[in-house]
């Protein structure tokens, strides 16, 4: 488990991706961590939010200082955490370069064999 750090507002909170982060985000949107896409602004806020609960539990981030102004600004800030939790998920996740290799090996087969029907 690797601590990484975001900055809302100027204020560094620390993250972190495990297990913990996943229950976190699902007792905070109230739905399977796997089913979600994370295409809403809302999902990604939540998956930050849950990132630092995860490090720190008793942080004072709240969902009114991730949205700042409310403006472009408060957007990029929350973007730019939710790309830091994202590559943390990321390495969390980490899928063996053997199962990569063999993926890719399927995909590129498949690829043939789709370029081969038409």
């Amino acid at each position: 488990m690797t601590q990484k750090k975001i900055t809302i507002n100027g204020k560094e909170y620390p993250i972190v991706f495990t297990m913990d982060t996943l229950m976190n985000f699902e007792t905070i949107v109230g739905k399977s961590f796997f089913e979600t896409d994370f295409k809403t602004l809302k999902d990604r806020m939540a998956l930050v939010i849950a990132a630092v609960i995860t490090a720190k539990e008793d942080t004072d981030l709240t969902i009114e200082a991730l949205k700042g102004n409310n403006d472009l600004e408060a957007i990029q800030q929350i973007i730019n955490a939710y790309n830091i939790v994202s590559n943390a998920m990321l390495a969390f996740f980490k899928v063996p370069d053997v199962v990569k290799a063999e993926e890719a090996a399927e995909q590129t087969a498949d690829s043939k064999d789709e370029k081969a029907k038409n």
